[in-house]
């Protein structure tokens, strides 16, 4: 009789002591529903909830790809370091490929290209991570092959043309620019 009462007693005092336990795992799996859904504040609350002690890298991969959603690279890149930081080799790949994933949005080819890279290091035969390497490549060398002008718009005023384009149309439109002409700097009498 004594046994019989001892193994339920037990069973039950490891359960109170691991409730905590049971209720982050269930807070984890509602945090993946919630980003999976696209409910990424929803999400990041539910994952910062969780005690970290167990989960440790996971949770922060899966925290960093809520930050990437909701436009929080710089919190994301942070704790996709943390997670490469873990060892695992798994989440490792995973961290860069989703932070060349994230830099490659943001316009950052250069960046991204260099995280798919590192993905496929830890990850060679991964294809998803070669293709996105390639595209990073291509529209990284775009830029670099960019004309001036649009590759630096902010030396341009509000309606796109630099003070000197304006001032060369100015010229032209009143007549006082005339290439190698030496004809009177008046206007005709039929501009307008």
């Amino acid at each position: 009789m004594k046994r019989s009462l001892l193994l339920p007693l037990a069973a039950l005092l490891a359960l109170a002591s691991s409730c905590g336990r049971f209720r982050d795992y269930g807070t984890v799996i509602e945090g993946n529903r919630l980003m999976r859904s696209g409910h990424y504040q929803d999400a990041a609350a539910a994952y910062l909830s969780v005690r970290p002690a167990g989960f440790g890298a996971v949770l922060s991969y899966d925290l960093a790809n809520v930050y990437a959603r909701l436009g929080e690279t710089e919190a994301a890149q942070a704790l996709y370091d943390e997670v490469r930081k873990a060892g695992n080799a798994g989440l490792s790949e995973a961290a860069y490929y989703n932070e060349g994933i994230l830099l490659y949005e943001k316009g950052r080819y250069a960046e991204a290209y260099k995280a798919f890279r590192a993905a496929l290091a830890l990850m060679p035969r991964d294809e998803e991570a070669r293709r996105n390497l390639e595209l990073a490549w291509r529209d990284w060398q775009k830029r670099r092959a960019a004309a001036p002008e649009r590759a630096a718009p902010t030396e341009r005023a509000d309606n796109g043309a630099s003070e000197e384009d304006i001032r060369l149309l100015r010229r032209l439109e009143t007549g006082r620019f005339r290439s190698g002409s030496s004809a009177p700097s008046t206007p005709a009498p039929d501009d307008y």
